[in-house]
């Protein structure tokens, strides 16, 4: 018996990209400035609109199948020099799949509140930790629905810190995020659609 894999879709529904697996490897709230200012930019060309609570961050593994709409897909970076590379639907202007080369290991990552998910193991999406919670203040940290860890880059260092009890979770988020991806694993990279696309019209927002 063959197994449903996950996929995910904008809102319009002309863009589907397939997982190769049935639920992502981890998944963990985000209040990076990257994350909302990368939504924010998507709202203003007609997007869906950004939510004022911590984004849910996905790690799928870095291989998706382009079901329907791939030459709607469009990348794009906040600013020229930044690592963060994204990737979203033309037709409405929905966030599909980020990627950093650094933290991402052999994943990609999706949000929940951009895109519309299809076929995940029921529960599977429970984020464990919140990441980049020092760039939110604690009055606005104390309404999140969800009580966790906070884990964060020390910008001064380049280390990361956190809460209590932050190394475990961010020690078993990077063996999850490393491993090799599946085997039997269909589709592309994300590095494989952007040379696709050219990597020459990947749209710089701003550089100032």
């Amino acid at each position: 018996e063959s197994v449903i894999m996950a996929s995910i879709k904008c809102n319009c529904g002309k863009v589907e990209l397939k997982f190769p697996t049935y639920a992502p490897r981890v998944s963990t709230e985000c209040c990076c400035n990257n994350c909302r200012q990368r939504l924010e930019y998507l709202a203003r060309l007609g997007g869906p609109s950004v939510p004022d609570t911590p984004f849910v961050a996905s790690k799928w593994p870095n291989c998706v199948e382009i079901i329907s709409g791939g030459n709607l897909l469009f990348a794009y970076k906040l600013n020229s020099t930044t690592q963060f590379c994204n990737m979203a639907s033309s037709c409405c202007h929905t966030f599909l799949l980020g990627r950093h080369s650094e933290y991402d290991g052999n994943c990609v990552t999706a949000q929940g509140e951009a895109a519309v998910y299809s076929d995940l193991t029921e529960g599977s999406i429970k984020p464990y930790a919140r990441f980049f919670s020092n760039q939110w203040s604690p009055e606005r940290i104390q309404k999140c629905e969800r009580k966790l860890i906070g884990i964060w880059v020390d910008e001064s260092t380049g280390d990361i810190v956190g809460e209590e009890g932050y190394k475990d979770l961010f020690e078993a988020h990077i063996e999850n995020i490393s491993r090799p991806l599946p085997s039997d694993a269909v589709g592309v990279k994300f590095d494989e659609i952007l040379e696709k696309l050219g990597r020459d019209n990947i749209i710089i927002v701003s550089d100032e």
